[in-house]
């Protein structure tokens, strides 16, 4: 398929999605992420389940020699010999809830079928389901659970044991009988309500197996409205968003057939799904390098890089709307440089780099980058002493220039606002702050910091830097009109090892709120929602965790959405994707896994007729630089 027409496929698609975006009140996140599966395995499903809306989701991996997609992992001739419910590729994928609501029934321990189906019809249950009465609920282990508005969504057939006890409290294998209900409910798992458990987006439920009434591991979803507190109507469509979905009825297996699901229920049969925001597209590989920072322009990527001999390499990449590099353009300048930092500083492909030189001093450098690539030197400034650590962020609200952060010569915090001209032939040094001691250091712009009840917003930059103590300590900085900079609020956390930070807009422009992504002493990466009053002052909000991790990226891709690039605690690159919602609430909607890194990760984020995060790392191999683009299907 053509570049062209990939492009067309997709476009199309995204206008069908938009117009079915305002039929629906609310879309759901898929119930699944691509990182938990076999390499080159998709979820599926196959039918409407006999003309509902109920779904079950299977899923598949393509064989080869067959030219087919298979559900289970091994050859069909030696599954039927023994079949086992291990053989299936969806079975003990992690399951996470599609939307925020309380756990109304719930089973987590009741046994799975002995034998899953070869043939249609002639797997064996589990001798509980054929009782009289059954004392396995039919929904096995399960949970239903009651959304903000009034639905339910029912996850059935799960593994014995997935689901977090926090979640369920019962403990017992079977019930009494299975069939005894109190309304549409059966009594016995129906949760005391002071014992209901809240459940959020994104968050971990259970793990996909084949308890109850049912004949081969799958995730049996469906979302029905609340007639009465133990009743309820008919299934409705689910929409799902922030995924993407293909035909299952062909011979091959391309990432080029996906097109986005944009708020539409799964009606293709059969269907490969990419259940993520994020479908990775192409990549390039450049030369060897010791660190790597990125910023993007529309189809112009500039890379800012110390190579292996220690000296400031700019390279430029063309972006094209199918996801594929082209290198443009690349300059060795005589600058040694550590810590390397690029920002935009407002003026469209335009760059300025911070890094420290090889006398141990600030250098900022601006440059101009052509339409095709080409740099021109423009204005330096600089002259602090630089002990280690350095960000660099655009001054928001407009202005032309960017904002600095250093680990100064005594180990303290700096902040510097830095104004350009907008023919870049000046860079003027504005205003300084000074904070705390810091032993990592990051920023992000606010524009428009406010809460409810504000009658201004806040402008300056939010800094996230880990204390001396190795306490998490993050500060607003209010930048005035002529760039003076004023200390504002400060939040002090507790344990961190690394931060990142990154600013996420709710609504249009309506209130910016900051997401500190830290590296805790154990591994585990946090990201802590902030909101900003117009006075400056920091409100913690929420935070939501995933898996270990040894290094951390985090950026703004559009509006509320967030990615954090991390190095695993494997080594691999993998990338989270997250939201933030108007109640500052962080959901994770994501996470995609690619191969085996270094560190020196980088990201930013453009539009090339469509959305794409690009991610920067060096490569176990040498320590080459790898961009990756990958497709966000991201409102």
């Amino acid at each position: 398929m053509s570049s062209r027409l990939r492009s067309a496929v997709r476009l199309t698609a995204v206008a069908v999605a938009t117009v079915s975006v305002s039929a629906s009140a609310q879309t759901y996140a898929f119930p699944g992420s691509s990182a938990d599966l076999p390499e080159g395995s998709h979820w599926w499903i196959s039918s409407d389940h006999s003309g509902t809306e109920n779904r079950d989701l299977s899923a598949v991996r393509f064989d080869a020699t067959e030219r087919r997609f298979t559900r289970v992992k091994i050859p069909f001739a030696d599954y039927a010999v023994n079949p086992k419910n291990s053989d299936w590729v969806i079975y003990g994928l992690p399951v996470t809830a599609i939307a925020d609501g309380e756990v109304l029934t719930c089973w987590r321990n009741a046994p799975e079928g002995l034998k899953p189906a070869v043939h249609g019809g002639d797997d064996v249950p589990h001798p509980g389901r054929t009782a009289n009465p059954p004392i396995i609920p039919r929904s096995g282990n399960h949970l239903n659970i009651r959304t903000n508005d009034g639905k339910i969504i029912l996850y059935a057939h799960l593994q014995p044991g997935s689901i977090p006890e926090s979640l369920c409290p019962f403990n017992n294998t079977y019930v009494a009988d299975a069939e005894d209900r109190v309304g549409d409910l059966p009594r016995e798992v129906m949760v005391p309500a002071t014992q209901r458990a809240f459940v959020k987006r994104g968050q971990f439920i259970g793990r996909v197996g084949s308890s109850g009434a049912s004949s081969n591991p799958h995730l049996h979803v469906h979302l029905q409205p609340m007639t009465s507190e133990t009743t309820m109507g008919n299934s409705l469509p689910l929409p799902f968003s922030q995924a993407w979905q293909k035909d299952g009825a062909v011979n091959y297996d391309s990432s080029l057939d996906f097109v986005p699901l944009r708020s539409e229920a799964l009606n293709q049969f059969p269907s490969a799904i990419h259940p993520d925001p994020l479908l990775r597209r192409g990549s390039i590989t450049g030369d060897a390098a010791m660190e790597v920072a990125l910023a993007s322009s529309g189809d112009t990527v500039v890379s800012a890089t110390r190579d292996i001999s220690g000296r400031l390499v700019m390279g430029s990449w063309r972006l094209a709307g199918d996801g594929t590099f082209t290198k443009l353009s690349g300059i060795t300048t005589p600058d040694a440089s550590t810590y390397v930092s690029i920002a935009n500083p407002g003026l469209g492909r335009d760059v300025v780099t911070a890094a420290r030189a090889a006398d141990g001093k600030l250098k900022l450098i601006a440059w101009r980058v052509s339409a095709t690539g080409l740099f021109s030197r423009q204005a330096e400034a600089g002259g602090d002493v630089v002990s280690s650590q350095m960000a660099l962020a655009p001054i928001p609200g407009g202005s032309l220039g960017v904002v600095s952060a250093v680990r100064d010569s005594a180990g303290r915090l700096k902040v510097s606002t830095w104004e350009t001209s907008s023919s870049l032939d000046t860079i003027t040094r504005r205003g300084n702050g000074f904070g705390e001691e810091a032993t990592h250091v990051s920023l992000a712009p606010v524009a428009f910091g406010r809460v409810a009840g504000d009658t201004g917003y806040f402008k300056g930059v939010v800094t996230a830097v880990r204390t001396p103590a190795g306490k998490l300590s993050v500060t607003a900085w209010e930048i005035g009109s002529t760039g003076l900079v004023y200390k504002r609020g400060n939040d002090v956390g507790g344990d961190v090892a690394d931060v990142a930070i990154s600013n996420l807009t709710i609504g249009n422009n309506v209130r910016d709120v900051v997401v500190v992504s830290a590296r805790l002493p154990t591994g585990v990466l946090r990201n802590i929602s902030f909101d900003i009053t117009d006075a400056g002052e920091l409100v913690r909000r929420d935070d939501e965790d995933a898996s270990g991790v040894l290094d951390v990226q985090a950026a703004r891709v559009v509006g509320q959405h967030l990615v954090t690039p991390v190095r695993d605690s494997g080594g691999n690159l993998r990338v989270f994707t997250w939201d933030v919602d108007a109640n500052s609430q962080v959901h994770r909607t994501g996470q995609e896994l690619a191969g085996d890194i270094l560190d020196g990760m980088a990201i930013t984020s453009t539009y090339v007729g469509a959305r794409f995060v690009i991610t920067g790392v060096r490569l176990t191999s040498g320590g080459d630089v790898r961009l990756i683009a990958w497709d966000a299907n991201l409102p």
